[in-house]
């Protein structure tokens, strides 16, 4: 079986230079945009998604997967996903770029992911991997 990680050094360390240089991993940037002091993030987000959400419709219905249905986990996760986003100034993906910074606080944030990740895995019981959605 040929090794599928070199494929994706590339593509990461363009994803974590371009967020980083966008200062989605930057803490006090973060705050900024959360509180609506700075609205550079929050417009780089809304293309972002007003990007993604056509091509993944279009994506979608090309490869017929039918429509999505949320579960009702979805919006406390996300609840809690956002929660965690603004304590911390971290997503899961800007924390491992914080760590590649240099940044020792990310490293609580990334253990307070993987704790979150095991907890899940622990107590929450999955649908069948057939139903789609979110």
């Amino acid at each position: 079986m040929k090794a599928r990680w070199p494929r994706t050094i590339l593509p990461g360390l363009l994803l974590g230079f371009t967020v980083s240089s966008l200062g989605f991993a930057d803490y006090n940037e973060l705050h900024r945009m959360l509180l609506f002091r700075d609205f550079r993030l929050l417009l780089a987000f809304a293309f972002a998604v007003g990007l993604c959400v056509p091509l993944f419709a279009v994506l979608r219905s090309r490869l017929n997967l039918g429509s999505v249905r949320f579960r009702p986990g979805t919006i406390p996760g996300a609840v809690l996903f956002g929660m965690g986003w603004a304590l911390t100034g971290a997503c899961p993906g800007v924390a491992i770029i914080q760590i590649g910074q240099g940044l020792w606080p990310a490293w609580a944030s990334f253990g307070g992911i993987l704790t979150g990740v095991w907890l899940h895995d622990r107590f929450v019981k999955r649908p069948p991997a057939s139903t789609g959605g979110c």
